[in-house]
């Protein structure tokens, strides 16, 4: 088949609205919006926002995914408005376009709104002649070129050809739907050359279920739930065998739904399918965090450090839950949300993680001459990883108010596109619905039982596809691209605010043990707590009621306040403490002792055991001066880590002196007591003058 081996141009969602847009126009004679594969919904070159709405005509409720050469294409459609269906003459017009072949196709559909040129208009199908069945349906077959079956559609090449379906001759202008047609000549073993790998990263992740009062988040469960957004995932995961998936699982998520399911029995059906989902052959669970993260959040907020911890305990918990962990040979991981940034990248590197996936619109853009399929070198500061990057133009296709079969069609459609652009080189893309995706389950199983059948494509996990296509390349030279610079969201707690409470837990349990309730829960709650889904409000409630027990808990020891009085120079004086924890306990704690004018000889510092109730113990000090000083108490845990209420301040009364205070004190007596001595004699021999001088002896009479 020579026209699949020449290169084709690529499914671009804008052009083919616009064919879509042209054809119903030259139908019709008027503007219809077809809900096509448009990036951005301008779906009409006329001002009809003011134009009363048409009335809906026909639905697809089915059809063929893809049809070989010289077989039937059958389509299954609902009667919307029986009647309108129902009138004098009401009739299916059907009209097949042709399937663009260059780039300059699409290009001139996108330029100038040209549809391009009709291929094939068979005659209207009277309504009247089809018996629609109870439900309001209908069936159409028609025969490809050279089959036997009428009414015919001159195709005799293999391609994507867009088919506009009309209700008419009912008196008003009906809305139109456009599908597709996929022809695949399968004459040969090989339609194309190297099919095209398609790889689905599905996440089954929602926000932690426990709240910062421990009680289960009711929006959590309802998506467990029959019907729930995660049920729908887990379901549409169980029933795809055959299909390689890549998936991420909430580790989180998933430990709390096995414990709800043992209680809960809606819960234990949902449960299963996830169950099921994990352990199927064809799924590649891949690495997650426990708790949903902006990598690049945390990075920025200083915890980055905190993210193989997350990563570690994520893959334990899917084990403990799931009987499946992320395999350890699998070296891809999915960069989600955007923006990203290089330290995430690069943090990746560190855990052996060398492959990535990201997410388009956290790259730089570039111009590529075919729809991006291949793989590239994500340049980060830390080095060079090879990536690829996700399709959104895909992912936008299964959105849409559109039946779910028609929603199908148009991915099915896109693939084809995509598969015949350069059928001689393996190429790959990734489909990665957003992370809180509601899945319609039947618009994917449709996709996926497509999948199974089409030849044009393999699918494939991120693994097998990094092992199957190769480097884009530039002149010779391996594409390198790079993250856009942007600014991460904020973390909704900081650095310091986490690592406080964290430090004061582990002190509180290396005081009363890691199986003590608080600090089982606290750990639970901290690793909770890393989350970048949660608001700061929960967050920070979450973190204060960690700080609020252990303050509950520390504030059962406390030193008695009281004076002590020296008679001593040295003395064991007694100190006593209460220990009233709750529930009653023992506990060692360390006590320090402080005082400007006080030593102590076996050292400031000592652990003690306490007992429930008052406990005196009995430490050696010495007064370095007499009178009243202040000693300070400061009790801890024995690391010094955790604090046992406020430092208490004790008033010491000394009535003794020191050994070189008594010296002083007598010399200072000798030196007064020879100084009085010494003024004593001076005074009286100074006296015996005075009064001789006064009173002189007479001389002798001679």
């Amino acid at each position: 088949m020579k026209r699949a081996l020449r290169p084709r141009a690529r499914v671009h969602l804008r052009a083919r609205l616009g064919a879509v847009l042209g054809a119903v126009a030259v139908l019709t004679g008027s503007v219809v919006a077809a809900g096509g594969p448009a990036a951005v919904a301008q779906e009409t070159t006329t001002s009809v926002a003011e134009a009363a709405p048409l009335p809906v005509g026909l639905s697809l409720v089915s059809q063929d995914a893809w049809v070989a050469l010289r077989k039937t294409f059958t389509m299954k459609l609902h009667i919307d408005n029986p009647t309108l269906a129902n009138r004098p003459g009401a009739a299916i017009a059907i009209r097949v376009d042709q399937s663009a072949t260059t780039r300059n196709g699409f290009d001139d559909v996108i330029t100038n709104g040209d549809p391009g040129d009709t291929l094939y208009q068979p005659n209207q199908i009277s309504i009247a002649s089809l018996h629609p069945d109870a439900r309001g349906n209908v069936t159409l077959t028609f025969d490809l070129s050279n089959s036997r079956v009428r009414p015919t559609i001159g195709i005799s090449r293999p391609g994507v050809y867009p088919v506009v379906v009309q209700l008419v001759n009912t008196g008003v202008t009906s809305v139109a739907f456009v599908t597709w047609l996929v022809v695949v000549d399968t004459r040969t073993p090989n339609p194309i050359e190297e099919k095209l790998s398609v790889s689905f990263v599905v996440q089954a992740i929602t926000n932690p279920i426990t709240l910062a009062d421990g009680s289960n988040d009711p929006k959590v469960i309802a998506e467990m739930k029959p019907g729930g957004r995660l049920d729908k995932i887990a379901t549409l995961l169980s029933t795809a065998g055959g299909v390689r998936l890549s998936v991420a699982i909430g580790p989180e998520s998933a430990e709390a739904w096995k414990v709800l399911a043992r209680s809960v029995p809606a819960l234990a059906t949902s449960f299963r399918h996830l169950l099921t989902a994990a352990t199927l052959s064809t799924t590649e669970l891949l690495p997650t965090t426990y708790v949903p993260i902006d990598a690049a959040a945390l990075e920025a907020a200083g915890l980055g450090s905190y993210l193989p911890g997350q990563f570690a305990l994520g893959a334990s918990t899917l084990h403990s839950a799931l009987g499946a962990r992320p395999n350890a040979s699998v070296q891809s991981a999915f960069v989600d949300p955007v923006p990203t940034s290089d330290a995430v990248i690069d943090d990746l590197h560190e855990m052996a993680v060398d492959r990535v996936a990201v997410r388009d619109q956290a790259l730089i853009p570039v111009n590529h001459q075919y729809t991006p399929a291949a793989a590239f070198l994500l340049d980060t500061a830390g080095g060079q990883s090879r990536s690829v990057s996700t399709a959104p133009f895909l992912e936008k296709l299964l959105n849409g108010p559109d039946p779910s079969a028609l929603r199908a069609e148009r991915v099915i459609a896109a693939l084809a596109e995509v598969a015949y652009e350069t059928p001689s080189i393996a190429r790959g893309v990734v489909i990665a619905p957003p992370a809180r995706w509601n899945p319609d389950v039947q618009t994917m199983q449709t996709v996926f039982a497509a999948l199974r059948t089409l030849p044009l494509t393999q699918t494939a996990t991120l693994d097998d596809l990094f092992a199957t296509i190769s480097n884009e390349q530039t002149l010779g030279t391996p594409v390198q691209r790079r993250l856009v610079a942007a600014t991460p969201p904020v973390a909704p707690v900081t650095a310091s605010e986490y690592m406080t409470t964290s430090d004061e837990l582990t002190a509180y349990g290396n005081v009363v043990g890691t199986k003590d309730s608080v600090v089982v829960n606290g750990n639970a709650a901290l690793r909770t707590v890393l989350s970048t889904t949660i608001s700061p409000e929960r967050a920070h409630d979450t973190l204060s009621r960690i700080d609020t027990a252990v303050r509950a808990f520390t504030a059962g020891v406390r030193a008695d306040e009281k004076r002590i009085t020296l008679t001593s120079r040295r003395a064991e004086v007694p100190l006593t403490f209460e220990n009233d924890l709750k529930p009653a306990r023992d506990v060692t704690v360390r006590v320090h002792l402080e005082s400007a004018k006080m030593i102590f000889p076996k050292g400031a510092d000592r652990e003690i055991p306490l007992k429930p109730g008052s406990n005196t113990v009995r430490f050696t000090v010495e007064a370095r001066a007499s009178g009243t000083f202040p000693m300070t108490i400061s009790v801890t845990s024995p690391d010094g880590r955790l604090a046992f209420g406020a430092p208490v301040q004790v008033t010491v009364r000394s009535a003794v002196f020191g050994g070189w205070a008594v010296g002083l004190t007598i010399a200072a007596l000798v030196f007064l007591a020879g100084w009085w001595a010494n003024h004593f004699r001076r005074t009286r021999r100074n006296r015996r003058a005075e009064r001789r001088a006064a009173n002189p002896t007479p001389a002798p009479i001679t």
